[in-house]
């Protein structure tokens, strides 16, 4: 794309921001490309995508994989939740 993105998109990357306010996603627009900037301890990884969707879909897959199932994010599965599933132990 050009810089006009899409508006799913933008909606898209509005709720990705709300979800992960510590995650920093600028557009460079003198050469086009979207970055993101996870903090971790060591410092911060960094993400560049040419198209909005594709860096998306990037951070929702790291940040899936850190969080680990049970945390909600798109396509993790929640395994204590829900019809059918086990009651909390008891201690």
């Amino acid at each position: 794309m050009n810089g006009l993105e899409l508006p799913g998109q933008l909606w898209r990357l509005g709720q990705f921001r709300a979800r992960n306010p510590g995650v920093t996603i600028n557009r460079d627009a003198h050469l086009g490309f979207w970055q993101a900037w996870i903090p971790v301890s060591n410092g911060g990884t960094v993400i560049t995508r040419y198209l909005l969707p594709e860096l998306l879909d990037r951070l929702e897959e790291l940040l899936a994989a850190e969080r680990g199932p049970g945390h909600g994010g798109p396509g993790v599965l929640d395994r204590g939740a829900g019809p059918g599933a086990d009651p909390p132990e008891r201690t």
